[in-house]
């Protein structure tokens, strides 16, 4: 390339990059825009997600405190009575809920009846949406009325509300909670937006409940010009767009959201001032950067062309030099058999023999008047040009090595160069001279001498070199790490000398005898160390041969340490339990076998601790492993040397020992030492932990010849123990064996008794006392096995708990029910409530709220119409996880009982917290009803107790008219037993109600 193109290629290069500048500098501002606006609106997005919670928490508050209200006082309101207790609550709620303007409750013709401020305004709401809403409707709920101003207090309020009625269901007025829209603006400020910025939350009309900044006169007019009532008419439920507020004209970025759960629109405008602010400043400092580089462009162009016109006349002035010489040095290069050059002083080349071009693979005219930066590639040309540049500044010979591409088959070759200067005769130099040498060769044999010893030296192996009499000539790296030995400590000695004791001198004459027969040996060895170590090592001798004679032996070497140390560990890890260091099941199941084939008598005790699942719920599963340690230690020292024990899995122990004859006494007499052992208490966590366990006892070979028919057997008899209780202990039976079979074939034929439609459904009335009205139905299930026919409750239920098998099987119940119930309702039968029992196990998790809300969706059936029954030990189990689920199952508005209630233990101060409709009597305590004086005192107290908790009693198991009138003389509500009717299936149901109505 001429000097003329590279100025213009450099003025083009400098004119593009100013150009790529200037787009990158777009292209940027353009995305830092964008980035800006879309953080913005992310801002914006999340803080509407945050409102909507909040204004859904308020709502679910209010609703749960209404909902409160209308179950606890409706029927007083009904009769008229309780005036000073409703008061009372009202103004509790007042007090409870600061949100709240006041709470009041209006009659069934819109009058005020009470105000939680204990002054009635003389004002009628009949006419408020939200007043014929719940009056019109039975079912609406929690309804929330739009901004309105408030007749009593002239201020801007929403209203949350909910329906009263009596006991059959008749209208009678409304409670409800206002809430002023400065609520709202107090807590919008609390979130420092930033200046220009606003908060505002509208109604469905889109008519402004509260603004933050806040704009006098403005609360309750309705939103117009805005493209937010269009989006959600066409049903975008959240977006963003820019434009001028219409309240007051500020430019803003805005972001809308409908909240799902309350009818608002939430909208958050953030204003371009604040979130553009960044990028304006950007905008600033990339016009300052411009115009700076812009500048030093135009300088950089300037001074190249200055450049170029001396170069123009310098370059006349050696090419006329050269063309004097060059025909008095050509004779002399051409005569030199390896590559030689002059240059001049800009690194030209003036002339060039044959061997160069042949080597460079170019005609020699292609080559003289050019550089080495435009015949070779810039990696070799730079090499180039620092030797020639080394030549000026010695100012004498200067010898170079240099690798160069000569590309066709020659590849990539070593050359060394030789370049002397050239003077004129005033002593200034012209330029220089050179001349190289292919040194591939010699690279070769050198390279080749390199990889030899860098293999030898760096061998992970260890390498030892014997000459032709066995005696140590080398040594690598690898062997002095290994071994400790330095060549002078190996150097003229045979490897016996460094043989391990256990290696005798048969082995060296069997390792000769092979490598004269067979020419080579491989195997395994043992070195004593220098420091006197013994290590394995997996040794291979093969020959160096002359001609017809081994002049030397090459000995590799490999460290078989940690393989032999794995192979340890993976025999412990086979046969030891890593926790308790005792024999695992496998190991403890081989010992076992070998006492089996040694013919001896013993017993065989299989040990389950009772409380290691509470102790991992409590303290941790740590913890849980330190009680299992701690066991299989103490287990241990009270055993004798020769007996066995090891840990069968999880929280089970297998303890095998000796007896003479058939001495029971001594077997119970171990069993009950192991048993006070276990229940020591242990300190784990700083707490004593007090542990118990069940052993189930086979007798050897009375109870089976065979492991693994013991280690069933024992095991079936230590579950049989664990039906007895806790620290107890069971000789094994046959009738053992057949109980534990029966029980898995029950399981398994509980596995598939869903899918194959054998389970179902009966349903005992629940009858009003006072007026003897069915008032619902219990949903009791039953299984129709195809071989032992109807299987009672008592016997599959509590299999269904312990093997989780009760979830869908709960599942089913739920949506059978539902269903059933709408199905009466839909044949014209008169609405009633079905309960259905919820086992424990269903309140572990977060399923049970879906599943119920699921079977309700499916069925079509209201709320209202389904009751839950809980277990008195399930309430008390969590409290505080129990009132979470209970507080979120009663939102759906289903009804909640406490099923079998005084059979466990309840504390009544988490009870008067349990949103609870109903409390039934366990039938224990109405079966002696009339001759136990202690149930009878029982039965009164439990009345006395709900009728203080204002909740519905009903009595199960009632079959006298003796028990009904004690009932009906005490005030119970309702009962349910054989005295009315026994469970029915589903279809006498009709026949039922119109037998008894």
């Amino acid at each position: 390339m001429s000097a003329k193109e590279r100025l213009r290629f450099g003025v083009g290069l400098v004119v593009l990059l100013w150009l790529l500048m200037g787009a990158w500098i777009a292209m940027d501002l353009q995305q830092t825009h964008s980035r800006d606006l879309l953080v913005a609106e992310r801002v914006s997005g999340t803080l509407t997600r945050v409102l909507e919670g909040h204004l859904e928490a308020l709502s679910q508050k209010m609703d749960l405190r209404l909902s409160e209200f209308a179950s606890r006082f409706q029927q007083d309101i009904a009769a008229g009575s309780g005036g000073a207790a409703i008061q009372a609550n009202l103004s509790q709620s007042l007090a409870l809920f600061p949100e709240a303007h006041s709470f009041r409750v209006a009659d069934a013709q819109g009058n005020y009846l009470f105000d939680a401020t204990g002054r009635l305004a003389d004002v009628n709401i009949a006419d408020r949406s939200y007043f014929r809403a719940l009056r019109d409707h039975p079912g609406a709920g929690l309804v929330i009325s739009e901004p309105m101003e408030s007749r009593v207090t002239g201020d801007w309020v929403i209203v949350y509300a909910r329906r009263l009625e009596d006991g059959q269901g008749r209208f009678l007025g409304i409670v409800l909670a206002a809430v002023r829209s400065n609520f709202f603006e107090q807590f919008f400020e609390t979130l420092h937006l930033g200046e220009g910025s606003v908060i505002a939350l509208w109604g469905n009309n889109m008519e402004l409940v509260a603004r933050w900044p806040h704009l006098p006169g403005k609360l309750g007019q309705r939103l117009t010009g805005s493209p937010i009532p269009a989006a959600l008419a066409a049903g975008q439920m959240e977006g963003s767009f820019r434009r001028a507020g219409a309240l007051d004209g500020v430019e803003r970025l805005f972001y809308f959201r409908q909240l799902q759960q309350v009818p608002f629109v939430v909208s958050v405008g953030q204003a371009d001032v604040q979130v553009l602010a960044e990028w304006r400043q950007r905008v600033k400092v990339y016009a300052f950067l411009g115009a700076v580089i812009t500048l030093a462009m135009l300088l950089l162009v300037r001074v190249w062309t200055l450049r170029y016109r001396h170069a123009l006349s310098l370059a006349e002035q050696m090419t006329q030099a050269v063309k004097a010489k060059s025909r008095e040095g050509r004779a002399l290069l051409d005569s030199i058999p390896d590559p030689a050059w002059l240059l001049d002083t800009d690194g030209r080349y003036l002339a060039v023999n044959e061997a160069f071009c042949r080597y460079k693979g170019q005609p020699m005219e292609a080559v003289v008047g050019h550089t080495v930066d435009e015949l070779f590639p810039p990696d070799e040309a730079e090499r180039l040009r620092q030797g020639q540049q080394e030549v000026y500044a010695r100012g004498g010979p200067v010898r170079q090595e240099v690798w160069l591409d000569l590309g066709r088959d020659l590849g990539r070759r070593p050359f060394e160069f030789l370049r002397v200067p050239v003077f004129d005769e005033q002593g200034q130099p012209r330029g220089l001279a050179g001349v190289a040498w292919d040194m591939s060769e010699r690279f070769e044999a050198e390279g080749r001498q390199r990889l030899i010893t860098q293999v030898f030296d760096h061998s992970t192996e260890a390498l030892l070199i014997l000459d032709g009499q066995m005696e140590a000539v080398a040594i690598n790296r690898a062997f002095t790490e290994f071994t400790g030995y330095q060549l002078e400590d190996v150097l003229g000695h045979v490897p016996r000398e460094f043989a391990a004791h256990r290696h005798d001198g048969a082995f060296f004459d069997m390792i000769r005898e092979r490598l004269a027969e067979q020419g080579s040996w491989s195997g395994e060895a043992w070195v004593r160390c220098k420091n006197g170590l013994e290590r394995p090592l997996e040794c291979r001798a093969t020959p160096i041969v002359d001609g017809d004679q081994v002049v030397n032996w090459t000995v590799f070497m490999r460290d078989l340490s940690e393989r032999k140390a794995a192979e340890a560990r993976i025999d412990v890890l086979t046969n030891v339990d890593t926790l308790t260091d005792l024999p695992n099941r496998s190991s403890f199941t081989r010992c076992l076998e070998d006492w089996l084939a040694a013919e001896g008598a013993g017993a065989l005790l299989v040990l389950d601790l009772d409380q290691l699942s509470r102790v991992n719920d409590a303290y941790g599963h740590a913890a849980g492993d330190k009680l299992l340690r701690r066991m299989g230690g103490r287990l241990r020292r009270l055993l004798r040397e020769r007996d066995v024990i090891g840990r069968l899995g999880d929280d089970q122990f297998g303890i095998l020992f000796g007896f003479s004859g058939v001495d029971l006494h001594g077997v119970e007499s171990v069993t009950r030492k192991l048993l006070e052992a276990v229940a020591r208490p242990i300190l784990i966590e700083g707490h004593h932990v007090v542990c118990t366990a069940c052993v189930g006892i086979c007798l050897i070979p009375r109870d089976g010849k065979e492991a693994a028919l013991l280690l069933r057997n024992a095991d079936a008899a230590m579950h049989d123990a664990k039906s007895a209780g806790q620290n107890s202990y069971r000789f094994f039976s046959e009738d053992m064996s057949q109980r534990l079979t029966e029980r898995l074939r029950l399981e398994s034929d509980l596995r598939g008794a869903l899918e194959r439609r054998e389970l179902l459904l009966h349903y005992q009335p629940q009858v009003e006392i006072r007026n003897g009205h069915i008032v619902g139905f219990e949903s009791l299930l039953r299984w129709a096995h195809p071989e032992l026919g109807l299987i009672s409750p008592l016997a599959f239920v509590p299999l269904a708990e312990e093997t989780r098998l009760i979830l869908p099987i709960g599942d089913w119940v739920l949506e059978a029910s539902c269903r059933q119930n709408r199905a009466w309702q839909d044949q014209g039968l008169p609405p009633m409530v079905v309960a259905v029992n919820i086992s424990a196990v269903q309140f572990q998790g977060d399923v049970l709220v879906d599943s119920v809300a699921r079977a309700l969706e499916r069925s079509g059936l209201e709320a209202r119409w389904l009751e839950l029954e809980i277990t008195e030990s399930v309430l008390m189990q969590e409290p505080e996880q129990v009132a979470a689920t209970l507080v979120r199952l009663k939102a759906l508005g289903v009804r909640l009982s406490i099923d079998d209630f005084g059979t466990g233990y309840s504390s009544l101060a988490y009870l008067k917290r349990f949103p609870i409709d109903k409390i039934k009597i366990d039938r224990s305590f109405i079966r002696d009803l009339c001759h136990d004086p202690d149930d009878a005192a029982i039965v009164r107290m439990v009345l006395g107790m709900a009728r203080e908790l204002q909740r519905t009693v009903i009595a199960e198991g009632v079959e006298s008219e003796a028990q009904l009138g004690f009932l009906l003389a005490h005030q119970c509500h309702e009962y349910q037993g054989f005295l009315c009717s026994p469970p029915v299936p589903a279809a006498e149901v009709p026949a039922l109600l119109q037998r008894l109505s």
